[in-house]
């Protein structure tokens, strides 16, 4: 008779056991198929448990540990959901201005959490050890990759992405042809650097700055120094196949694309560290960006992608870019769910894995190339 009573469990020994759950997924152990089959038990007694689970997850957004991303030697990747897990050790700085901080036990568990967030590096992103001569260079859908120039200025390409490298006497020019593309310069006054993007002209001296192009607008970030924003008449250039990213070495030479300096407008912007804008011919669009947004924002340099708050809608596009599954949200409402997480780089397994177990999203898998995502009818 006695085993036939279920004791009824109140929030704060819910939201203690769901930080438990936490911690464990973030021991230096690899969490095991067999911890994974227990935490979707655990997770399914009810929907408290499954609301506790994902406050639990939610909780180092709420505290913002985005200002320190760490990149601890990379270890072997663990399977299943301690993949997304075992990534997030390193630093995190929370603990309010010095004043103290009184916490109960919950928040205790939560706080050790934290502490341990982090990110791996991923190997591709070493830089190359010798500089590369002007051509195209591209990336694979799901491959990041360093170039060092000859001037020790730095491009680091994100996936699916593609530069020209055009240097001159007097000047050191870059056509960003796709993607996105982070630019390391060495300083040379008297040599100025110079990013071409669709309409657009970003000119540098010494500085560190990111280049999206997205559709057909231009966003820019800087994270070190100043930058120059311009417009430029350009003539259309699409994406060359003729330098496979599997060849770096022996890039396709730039007979046929305008490798010539365009002549530039008047300069209509400058972007100092923290600032980004959004331009494209007609307008543009500056924003100021904390500390932690623009840690963020500069996360896929260290191989993995930070989200924090984002509806999923934006969370599978940015995912989407780096894999060739197909992600679909069958369910319209879905999208706008808010989530966040760290994610590495290419990782869609880990993602899917968080979704279904502290979110409550069904994830259907049509075939290797295809998944559907859509809200999971509670049992």
């Amino acid at each position: 008779m006695v085993n036939n009573i279920h004791t009824f469990q109140c929030h704060e020994d819910i939201m203690e056991e769901a930080y438990g759950w936490v911690l464990k997924f973030n021991a230096d152990t690899p969490a095991t198929d067999q911890d994974i089959a227990a935490l979707k038990v655990w997770s399914a007694r009810s929907p408290a448990h499954r609301q506790a689970l994902k406050e639990a997850e939610d909780f180092w957004c709420e505290a913002e540990m985005l200002s320190q991303l760490a990149v601890p030697v990379a270890q072997p990747k663990p399977e299943g959901l301690g993949r997304f897990f075992s990534g997030l050790r390193g630093f995190a700085s929370f603990l309010g201005d010095g004043g103290g901080l009184v916490m109960g036990r919950s928040q205790v568990f939560a706080a050790v959490f934290c502490l341990g967030l982090g990110v791996v590096l991923l190997s591709s992103l070493l830089p190359l050890n010798n500089s590369v001569r002007n051509g195209v260079y591209s990336t694979a859908i799901g491959e990041q990759k360093t170039l060092t120039l000859s001037d020790a200025s730095q491009v680091q390409l994100d996936t699916h992405s593609q530069v020209q490298i055009a240097y001159e006497d007097g000047a050191r020019v870059i056509h960003l042809l796709q993607g996105k593309a982070h630019f390391d310069v060495a300083k040379n006054p008297d040599r100025p650097f110079e990013v071409y993007a669709h309409e657009g002209l970003v000119r540098a001296v010494g500085t560190a700055f990111s280049v999206y192009l997205a559709g057909r607008d231009i966003e820019v970030l800087v994270d070190e120094g100043r930058v120059d924003l311009a417009r430029v008449d350009l003539p259309s250039v699409a994406p060359s196949a003729a330098a496979p990213s599997s060849s770096p070495d022996a890039p396709a030479l730039i007979d046929a694309l305008p490798a010539a300096r365009a002549p530039a407008g008047k300069v209509f912007l400058s972007l100092d560290r923290g600032q980004g804008a959004q331009f494209n011919r007609a307008q543009q669009v500056l924003t100021q960006l904390s500390e932690k947004e623009l840690a963020k924002e500069l996360a896929w340099r260290k191989g993995v992608l930070v989200f924090v708050r984002d509806p999923l809608s934006k969370v599978i596009s940015e995912v989407g870019r780096y894999t060739h599954v197909t992600i679909e949200i069958v369910d319209p409402a879905l999208g706008d769910m808010v989530m966040g997480g760290r994610f590495q780089v290419g990782e869609v397994g880990a993602l899917f894995e968080v979704l279904e177990i502290g979110f409550g999203v069904q994830v259907d898998y049509l075939n290797e190339g295809h998944v559907q995502l859509r809200l999971a009818t509670n049992e």
